[in-house]
């Protein structure tokens, strides 16, 4: 196999773990409405059990299979101050910015504001490879937002409700897509999704926890929520980012971002299944919008070439 085919094939690769990132992604929407609606949970107290016990899954598997460079990487200092940014900018960031943002105006406007991120990222992208951006990457990110648009506010501009403060979280959010994306790049392509995940979740897991200290809120545990919590936290937070990271890695961080955005469709398909939640018309809209963006990034034009920020020249 010659070296056009191995990229082509590693591409392809990173495609398919981007929408599987973005798929889990999706399951933990739903396992979060399932534990905010039906068990009372406090989001802030989710996200302190969901980051802490995903790092320790990524650092397990990581001292089984690498320990070596898990121990290297905790010595490096360039290294963790990498991951210390990745954890703030990136993880906490986001994780933050969107539960402030919902909680200023609702979950579909937040949805939304997030996937506002990839106009930012195609401008950075853009600037780093210093050209202007295709228009398979235009198509791409109108798409993404549309069919976000339809799924998250089923179509009406009256469910985007947007206070001035809430501006302010909302673009903190599209910046935080923007670093989870960008910011570990580097890192991934020198230490492996596991070990940068892991030391990334880890500590934002002990920032997020000591600001809003879950052991002092009172919490009845069921078998149900601490199931809904298990799947969220192995599949919803563990897969998700290992499999979205490594699309990062492996597609680059454009068609990474793009694919990704498989999300909001993933999330409709789990709560009309597993929580019977109706699907509405701007439902289906939006998922054929995001589907064919999806098909558009899928497909890769001829004569592609690599470029910065492990995007090809003709990336998208």
């Amino acid at each position: 196999m010659d070296g056009a085919s191995l990229l082509r094939a590693r591409v392809a690769r990173g495609i398919l773990f981007a929408a599987l990132g973005g798929t889990f992604w999706g399951f933990s929407g739903t396992c979060a409405q399932l534990l905010t609606t039906t068990y009372g949970l406090d989001p802030g107290w989710i996200i302190c059990i969901r980051l802490p016990f995903a790092a320790l899954l990524f650092l397990a598997v990581s001292a089984v299979r690498e320990r070596d460079r898990l121990i290297a990487a905790v010595r490096d200092p360039k290294t963790l101050i990498g991951i210390v940014l990745f954890a703030i900018f990136g993880i906490l960031l986001t994780q933050y910015s969107y539960l402030t943002a919902i909680s200023l105006t609702n979950a579909g406007t937040g949805t939304v504001m997030e996937r506002l991120g990839l106009v930012l990222l195609t401008i950075l992208v853009c600037a780093m490879a210093r050209r202007l951006p295709h228009v398979r990457e235009v198509v791409g990110v109108l798409l993404a937002v549309a069919g976000t648009f339809f799924i998250a506010t089923k179509g009406s501009f009256d469910g985007l409700a947007i206070p001035p403060e809430a501006l302010v979280w909302g673009f903190l959010l599209a910046c935080g897509f923007v670093g989870y994306t960008l910011l570990p790049e580097k890192l991934l392509a020198k230490w492996g999704s596991f070990i940068v995940t892991g030391l990334g979740m880890l500590v934002a897991g002990v920032i997020i926890c000591a600001v809003e200290q879950p052991w002092s809120v009172p919490v009845e545990f069921s078998p149900g929520m601490v199931a809904a919590l298990a799947a969220m936290v192995a599949l919803g937070t563990f897969l998700a980012y290992l499999f979205y990271l490594q699309g990062v890695k492996e597609a680059g961080a454009m068609r990474a971002g793009l694919v990704g955005c498989i999300e909001p469709v993933a999330a409709t398909v789990f709560s009309a299944v597993w929580l019977k939640t109706a699907v509405t018309w701007a439902d289906i809209v939006g998922m054929v919008l995001i589907i064919g963006m999806v098909v558009l990034v899928t497909v890769k034009p001829k004569n592609e070439k690599r470029g910065a920020s492990g995007l090809s020249q003709n990336q998208v």
